[in-house]
């Protein structure tokens, strides 16, 4: 069976994962010690007395064959490839979009909404995004102040977003440029930070928060030195405290905003600090950093290393979390770093991937019982030409290879991995 809700917060259980298949005698002796009663997604459990009808998007149950095809048919493959093609292209340059009038519906069986109308739906508030940051760039540098009402409006209704469907969110970060670090990570940082929160079982308002947290934390930079922001090597001290100052600023500009929320701002004003205490601007330590500015120093960590800056290339998630594996109990708490992993997976949606039969694929929708196991859409063939007809493969449903093998990951790949170039498939 398929746990899919627990009457108690997630955080502060021994259940490292939200939502897990049941697979042992142990694991339902913890859920009888620590919980009364849990909520079981009957679509995503196993077995076939375990099964949920398969409901259509009328929401009438209807009478079909609910077992997995191991093989789908080649057209049926090329048919949602394709689609998953257009989708994502359709996003090249419309920073202008119009707003979608219709909220995407959830679904009665798992509760998302489907990922391609969550995209179209979502692309214009992420647009409006870009654009707030823009303004308020501009705002800033005139002497005017931030603009806090409707950005905090544009984070609600990402946060929204997030509930309906995580996975549309953080690939629209991956879809959507804007040819400049601060304004992309600021985006990014909001998204995971919103996406961290609500997989660890946060209320809503507090997923809000963090939101509103992850993209203001960083507009203090506005009045450091673009010099010193954009040196290709490393800084010198000097240089290094100046960047340190773009905090105060931060809460220096957000303070002049009567009543703004003392949370957000505590988030903030923390979200440089570590957990061994080698963190600015106060040096902090251990329990003396909220959850929630520990969350948003990791995920800020998390997002700058899987984005290209000017004095390093990005990497794969495969290699950030490495990374960020390599900092447990040190600069973060290790359970921290436990839950992140588990949140975004070795392999978050958008991450391009080397197949074991040497084709190269991106990852287009996350399994909720297996994450090592995503849907993924396949770009390149074996020889590393582009396929002509992409096609998707379910890799839960463990489609074989030419060769008779079990499709699986071989590795995570970087933006811009043999050549592709993220401007035509947008999904760098």
């Amino acid at each position: 069976m398929f746990v899919a809700d627990l009457d108690r917060p997630w955080l502060g259980t021994p259940f490292l994962i939200q939502g897990f298949l049941i697979e042992e005698e142990a694991q339902l002796a913890a859920l009888q010690a620590w919980c009364q009663n849990v909520m079981i997604d009957r679509s995503l459990s196993v077995g076939e007395q375990y099964r949920a009808p398969v409901v259509d998007d009328g929401d009438s149950p209807r009478d079909v064959d609910a077992s997995p095809r191991i093989h789908p048919s080649e057209p049926e493959c090329r048919v949602e490839a394709e689609r998953f093609l257009k989708i994502a292209r359709s996003f090249k340059g419309r920073i202008h979009t119009q707003r979608h009038p219709t909220v995407p519906r959830l679904s009665p069986v798992d509760g998302r909404s489907p990922l391609d109308s969550e995209l179209r739906y979502s692309a214009p508030i992420v647009d409006d995004v870009y654009r707030a940051l823009r303004e308020t760039q501009r705002a800033i540098e005139a002497g005017g102040s931030v603009d806090v009402d409707r950005v905090e409006g544009l984070v609600g209704e990402m946060a929204a977003g997030v509930e309906r469907n995580p996975d549309a969110l953080m690939w629209l970060t991956r879809l959507k440029r804007a040819d400049q670090y601060t304004y992309d990570h600021a985006v990014n940082a909001s998204v995971h930070l919103m996406v961290f929160a609500r997989f660890v079982g946060m209320d809503a308002n507090l997923v809000r928060k963090l939101g509103l947290a992850g993209l203001l934390q960083d507009i203090g930079k506005v009045q450091i030195d673009y010099e010193i922001l954009a040196k290709a090597g490393p800084l010198d001290e000097r240089e290094f405290e100046h960047v340190r100052e773009h905090v105060a600023h931060t809460l220096a500009m957000l303070n002049r905003r009567e009543g703004f929320d003392p949370e957000v701002l505590s988030i903030i004003a923390a979200h440089h600090e570590r957990f061994d205490g080698t963190g600015y601007p106060r040096g902090l330590k251990g329990k003396g950093i909220s959850l929630g500015a520990e969350m948003a120093g990791l995920v800020d960590t998390y997002c700058a290393m899987t984005r290209d800056r000017v004095y390093c290339a990005a990497v794969s998630s495969q290699s950030a979390m490495e990374e960020l594996n390599r900092l447990r109990n040190t600069r973060f708490r290790d359970a921290l770093i436990d839950q992140f992993l588990q949140c975004i997976g070795l392999y978050p949606i958008g991450t391009l991937v080397e197949l074991n039969s040497g084709e190269i694929a991106v990852v287009i929708q996350q399994n909720q019982v297996r994450r090592l196991q995503p849907r993924v859409l396949v770009l390149l063939a074996p020889d590393k030409s582009v396929e002509r007809f992409a096609r998707t493969l379910d890799l839960l449903m463990l489609p074989q290879t030419p060769t008779g093998e079990t499709y699986r990951i071989q590795r995570a790949l970087p933006p811009n991995a043999y050549g592709i170039d993220p401007n035509d498939f947008y999904l760098g």
